[in-house]
């Protein structure tokens, strides 16, 4: 029981740290100057720091205890590099659909619903392509690293085949991206463009919480199925 509460002690301090130092007005500047002149480096310190927070704070729901992930350092690794991705592909998708817009010249008139509409498309499009893409491929990269680390080098045909596709798409794809991906994306685009990222950091930690229930719920259903085709 100690180690728990020290557990929980620990990871909450850890992101209090973090966040103090993103609000205080001193260390706020210093953030927003290491985005502004470092945008990667930055995107991958936040989420190699929030999003593998986030994996954690997941396994302790699931096994309510505290414990590492197999291969922690290289989903550390992995986690910044996809800070990296999401860096660019925010900037990519943002100025991309700001060109489109106003080359239809698609304005209502109403600065706040057009800033709105734009938020939104953007956040619609991104998680409809990229965001599909990037979300198997992370599934991909955690399930070799636990294969690897239980001593087992897969093909590509083993690691596809292990993978749950089907429970990928109809949870993932089908209402994490609609329900959790866009919405909160489009309040996402809508900040200043150095908060893009490191907001999209915290969003992970919020969403290995639904999935660790949304798991938890698929495990009770199943076996209440068993059972009633049991009896």
């Amino acid at each position: 029981m100690k180690r728990k509460i020290f557990g929980d002690l620990t990871w909450l301090i850890s992101l209090l740290i973090f966040s103090a130092f993103l609000v205080f007005p001193q260390t706020h500047q210093i953030f927003i100057q290491l985005t502004s002149n470092h945008p990667y480096l930055m995107g991958f310190v936040k989420f190699s720091i929030l999003a593998t927070m986030g994996e954690l704070l997941a396994l302790r729901l699931a096994k309510k205890a505290w414990s590492l992930p197999a291969g922690l350092l290289f989903k550390v690794a992995i986690w910044g590099l996809i800070g990296v991705m999401i860096t660019f592909m925010f900037s990519f998708y943002s100025a991309g659909v700001s060109s489109m817009l106003e080359g239809l010249n698609t304005s209502t008139g109403n600065r706040l619903l057009s800033t709105l509409f734009r938020a939104f498309l953007t956040s619609l499009t991104m998680n409809l392509t990229f965001g599909i893409v990037f979300m198997a491929l992370h599934r991909m990269t955690d399930t070799y690293i636990e294969m690897r680390f239980n001593r087992k080098k897969p093909s590509l045909k083993e690691l596809t085949q292990t993978i749950n596709w089907d429970a990928f798409i109809s949870f993932v794809v089908f209402k994490t991206i609609p329900l959790f991906w866009i919405p909160a994306h489009t309040i996402t685009f809508l900040l200043p463009s150095y908060y893009r990222v490191v907001v999209a950091a915290y969003l992970s930690i919020i969403l290995g919480v639904i999935l660790v229930y949304a798991r938890r719920m698929q495990k009770e259903t199943k076996s209440k199925n068993n059972v009633i085709s049991g009896a």
